[in-house]
């Protein structure tokens, strides 16, 4: 009798479990009926077949295979919804490893959720053949309300699909893209999010909070080398600025060498835009004031970037500005290793960039 108490309780439980799940409904913006609408924050393209690509699918054939591989991960794109659910839900595939030996799963593969007043979601998550995250949001004045929520995606991972679920009953939609002329940065694997702990703390996307305004984020890890390819694809993007943040890359070129390949870039934007160009020193290394290897490694590419800036301020080229290696600024706290930032490190690098971008608003007298 007591095993057929437990039967029927335990079939209770399994069969409240399956109504519990049939109440949520799954939302996919690579669905057909979100065809004609651009969701994707963050991409500096919008195309037909939606995808999660950083790059025009176009791209694939002019730039070199390891900066299209890149591209593919979802680094700083975001999703906007709206909604009164005081319970969300993540599921999505990605395409590569959950982790690396510098960088957690959380970074790498992870998802954050912010909400329309800055308040930080944190979800409970599991990371399998689907990754789920479940948010409970439950505390704020608005509560009950509909919100509008931002969900940041993998820094280095591709993303398969992924869907949102709330309960059948609460309201949801998605938040077509904003057309505002966006901040482009080009640059190395620190611009794509190594080391943040979570897709949140990725320079870029504190930026894009503390200003409030798009992002592009087109940092590739260990090749972000100025190259003429990816700039031709960057001119096709009208946009407020254009950060230049690649010295972690070049350090494999002499100083004169860093200097020309800079001036090339900057004239190359240069041809198409009279838009502010910002160029970014290499923040440096770690053990860079105990390792004379490094120091020399990463002075060498600042130095060139230094001259080409001389240079072309001597030419007359406007709108170029700079933030050298000293207005970075890093604690010795600040990397996680000898070169990736730490979240530290990111708030570090995106306040000392938020504050450069002001100046040059209020110098010019624009918007961002």
């Amino acid at each position: 009798m007591d095993c057929f108490k437990r039967l029927i309780v335990l079939s209770s439980i399994f069969l409240l479990c399956i109504v519990s799940n049939a109440q949520v409904k799954w939302y996919n913006p690579q669905a057909p009926e979100y065809s004609r609408q651009s969701l994707i924050f963050g991409k500096g393209w919008d195309e037909k077949e939606v995808n999660y690509c950083r790059l025009p699918l176009r791209a694939k054939e002019k730039v070199r295979q390891d900066v299209w591989r890149l591209s593919c991960e979802s680094a700083g794109l975001s999703l906007r919804f709206r909604t009164d659910a005081q319970s969300i839900q993540v599921r999505y595939k990605v395409t590569g490893g959950f982790s690396m030996p510098h960088m957690p799963s959380t970074g790498v593969s992870g998802v954050d959720l912010y909400r329309e007043d800055d308040a930080f979601c944190f979800g409970t998550y599991t990371f399998g053949d689907t990754v789920r995250y479940t948010y409970t949001v439950d505390r704020g004045s608005n509560v009950s309300k509909i919100q509008e929520y931002e969900l940041y995606l993998p820094l280095y991972n591709g993303v398969k699909f992924l869907e949102i679920g709330v309960e059948s009953r609460q309201h949801f939609a998605f938040v077509a893209k904003e057309q505002h002329d966006p901040i482009v940065v080009y640059g190395t694997s620190i611009a794509q999010g190594a080391c943040a702990s979570r897709p949140g703390m990725a320079w870029t996307n504190i930026l894009h909070r503390q200003l409030k305004r798009p992002v592009v984020n087109l940092g590739f890890s260990g090749n972000g080398k100025l190259e003429p390819e990816v700039i031709s694809l960057i001119n096709e993007i009208k946009a407020s600025v254009y950060i230049l943040d690649c010295m972690a890359n070049l350090n494999m070129l002499t100083t004169d060498q860093v200097a020309e390949r800079v001036e090339k870039a900057v004239y190359q934007i240069r041809s198409c835009h009279d838009t502010p160009i910002l160029l970014v020193d290499h923040a440096g290394y770690s053990n860079g004031n105990s390792n004379q290897n490094r120091y020399d490694t990463y002075t060498a590419p600042n130095r060139g970037q230094q001259e080409a800036y001389r240079r072309l301020k001597m030419k007359g080229v406007k709108n170029l500005y700079y933030i050298s290696h000293e207005d970075l600024n890093y604690s010795p706290d600040a990397w996680v290793d000898y070169v990736h930032p730490s979240d530290y490190g990111m708030v570090r690098h995106a306040e000392v960039i938020s504050k450069q971008l002001l100046k040059i608003v209020n110098g010019n007298k624009e918007t961002l």
